[in-house]
């Protein structure tokens, strides 16, 4: 064995997979310029020939409509109908869509509690959690509650 012919027999295969892979890049990129057909539209068929024997249907002859004289005059009395409103699917609902919340204030840092132990924090909210279950009314904010706790 040679030692360049393991080189070049992996070169050659290298050359055959990307002649291969060129061909199929070629091929797909010629099938997505395919436009697909367009549908046919559907066409009314001619009416079938009447069989003997069986007379055809009589059209209805109109007449047109006959224009009210001043005799005929009666006072007409207006029915004003509503417009039907356009059927809409369940779950649809006929609001404006909502507006975009107002941007964030960003210009002062948002307010935070006073600096306290981890035992003093555990205790304040033991406290507000007691105060929540013996009353649902007259709870300060949680907020106010808290800084007025951990200073004390």
């Amino acid at each position: 064995m040679k030692i360049g012919s393991r080189n070049s027999s992996l070169t050659r295969v290298a050359r055959e997979v990307a002649i291969a892979a060129g061909a199929l890049l070629t091929a797909s990129a010629s099938l997505a310029q395919v436009k697909p057909a367009a549908p046919i539209p559907p066409t009314r068929s001619a009416p079938a020939p009447q069989r003997q024997g069986t007379p055809a249907p009589q059209q209805e002859v109109r007449q047109p409509a006959r224009q009210p004289s001043s005799q005929d005059a009666v006072p007409a009395t207006p029915t004003a109908k509503p417009a039907p409103q356009p059927a809409q699917p369940p779950g649809v609902s006929t609001l404006p869509p909502p507006q975009a919340p107002p941007p964030v204030d960003t210009s002062q840092p948002p307010p935070s509690l006073p600096r306290a132990p981890r035992a003093k924090m555990r205790a304040c909210a033991e406290e507000w959690d007691r105060m929540k279950r013996e009353s649902k009314e007259g709870l300060p904010m949680w907020r106010d509650f808290a800084t007025e706790c951990l200073t004390r």
